[in-house]
């Protein structure tokens, strides 16, 4: 981030240099004052020294050990040295902690006619010596920066070993407690972790992650960052805050094994469990989910991945349930709202696109989303409403272990690939992991295998009360789970047609001859 001053890109003013002030910080806390302090410090520099500032560069969150052109804010700097003819931070260190870079950085400002100066007095590069004693300054740095980082690092290593907590914010549905041995280990949070179980419910039973961040949003449930804030004092509760659910966002935390209470470690993009001398995962405190939970939910991100209810940005009811007979597939939901006036309608594929509609096969049909979910409604409640709701659930079997033998044979697959490249004691402690795990496995396969069913359970409620306790998400999901389809023909004449639709429920024959054989089997 760069500020431009008034003086920016005009040539010096009775002498006077031209000042570009720089500052960084590794991380910065919501109240700390340290980047402005460092900029008042700059400020204050030039004006005893009559210097005009032009610039002032921010690298909030940037290590000293990145290279300055590869800073978002002294990369600025660099890249307009014709402006510039001095640059000011507040301590060297805030240029760089590594002589290889800051050699390259003085010949680049050498290049330039740039000079650097700090507000504690440690740079001079206006003589010989003056450099080397800089120089010898920035090794002091960097020599700090690698004894900090080997002592966090072993810390670090034994943290792990010992299951106890690293550091940084806990993941959302735990808090940080005390471990009674000087330590810190994770603890379920009861509220943020009642909010996470319901979520993974009804993703479970198939709602879209999609729809479940718009649920939260709309409801007011603080986002994960929010409610970090709110806990500090920084935001009252429900007031809104500064982020939201996202769809992203909760998806990485569903996917993370955090979860079951295992530590991971890593980006995002590549987490990973921290593993003991057996090659099993660390356990870091107590499980949110149970194993059973959380593989179940995988299954369900798994599939929502590859089938029609993948991410959306509106949950609509009757999709996959409004059906076109002429084009034989689902109709879509398109959005279409002028002013207050709702006219958001369900179309076919042959609406869409003019070479079905010239093919013949179907002429396009269109029809009103309003009056065609009312339709849905009012005949679900009539046939099926006084009906007592069953839900179909998976059964464990007592012998299944599918999903500890996935988690085994993931273990195996990540340890291998660790392999590559090592050696010596370091290759020896993960070939001892793999086998442990790899002996665990075999174990597991001996033992006998009882799969997992599904059943009919009857709920207690009537399906028009299962219809008025679900929001639009679970509904589709409940009409999905009753085979309800309405199939809509074309439309005849410009106004409400209720005729050219038929509601009713389309059981696949195929589907239905597997489940009564399932059925059969498990008698």
């Amino acid at each position: 981030m760069a500020k431009y001053e008034a003086g920016w890109g005009k040539p010096q003013v009775n002498g006077r240099l031209r000042a570009a002030v720089m500052t960084r910080l590794s991380r910065d806390a919501e109240d700390s004052t340290s980047i402005a302090t460092q900029e008042d410090d700059g400020r204050t520099l030039a004006r005893l020294r009559n210097w005009d500032v032009v610039l002032v560069t921010y690298d909030v969150g940037v290590s000293g050990s990145i290279r300055p052109d590869d800073r978002p804010g002294f990369g600025v700097i660099l890249s307009e040295l014709h402006h510039i003819d001095v640059v000011i931070a507040r301590s060297i260190d805030r240029f760089t902690r590594q002589t290889s870079h800051f050699a390259g950085l003085v010949e680049t400002l050498d290049t330039g006619g740039t000079t650097l100066v700090d507000v504690q007095g440690q740079v001079d590069l206006t003589s010989p010596y003056g450099r080397f004693v800089t120089t010898i300054m920035v090794a002091f740095a960097q020599m700090e920066r690698e004894l900090i980082q080997g002592r966090i690092l072993r810390s670090r290593v034994e943290l792990r070993r010992a299951g106890r907590w690293l550091g940084g914010a806990a993941p959302y549905g735990f808090r940080i407690v005390p471990d009674g041995a000087g330590g810190k280990r994770l603890e379920v949070e009861p509220d943020t972790a009642e909010v996470l179980r319901e979520v993974v419910r009804r993703v479970s039973a198939g709602v879209t992650l999609s729809s479940e961040a718009d649920r939260l949003n709309r409801t007011g449930v603080l986002s994960p960052q929010d409610q970090r804030r709110a806990a500090r004092g920084a935001l009252p509760p429900p007031a809104p805050g500064y982020a939201k659910w996202t769809y992203s966002a909760l998806h990485t935390h569903l996917r993370s094994e955090v979860l079951r209470g295992i530590r991971v470690v890593g980006k995002r993009s590549d987490r990973r469990a921290v593993r003991d001398a057996t090659g099993a995962p660390v356990r870091v405190g107590p499980a949110l989910l149970t194993d059973e939970e959380w593989f179940s939910l995988q299954r369900a991100l798994d599939a929502a991945a590859v089938d029609p209810r993948r991410p959306r940005r509106k949950a609509t009811l009757l999709l996959h349930v409004a059906w076109c007979p002429r084009c034989d597939e689902g109709m879509y939901y398109n959005t279409r709202v002028y002013g207050e006036r709702d006219a958001s309608i369900y179309s076919c594929r042959a609406a869409k696109e003019p070479t079905v509609r010239e093919s013949g096969i179907c002429p396009g049909v269109t029809i009103s989303a309003g009056k065609l979910e009312s339709l849905v409604e009012e005949w679900l409640l009539t046939k099926l409403g006084a009906f007592q709701f069953t839900e179909r659930v998976r059964v464990g079997g007592s012998g299944d272990r599918s999903g500890a033998m996935a988690e085994l044979n993931a273990d195996i697959e990540e340890l291998a690939a660790s392999l590559v490249g090592l050696r010596g004691a370091a290759k020896a402690a993960v070939l001892t992991q793999l086998n442990s795990r790899q002996e665990a496995l075999e174990e597991l396969s001996a033992e006998p295998v009882v799969r997992d069913r599904w059943e009919w359970v009857p709920t207690g409620r009537t399906v028009a009360e299962e219809w008025a306790a679900r929001d639009v998400a679970e509904r589709r999901l409940l009409l999905l789970s009753l085979d309800v389809r309405a199939d809509v023909g074309p439309s005849t004449r410009r106004q409400w047609e209720p005729e050219r639709v038929e509601i009713d429920r389309r059981i696949d024959p195929e589907l239905d001859a597997l489940e009564d054989v399932t059925a059969q089997e498990a008698l």
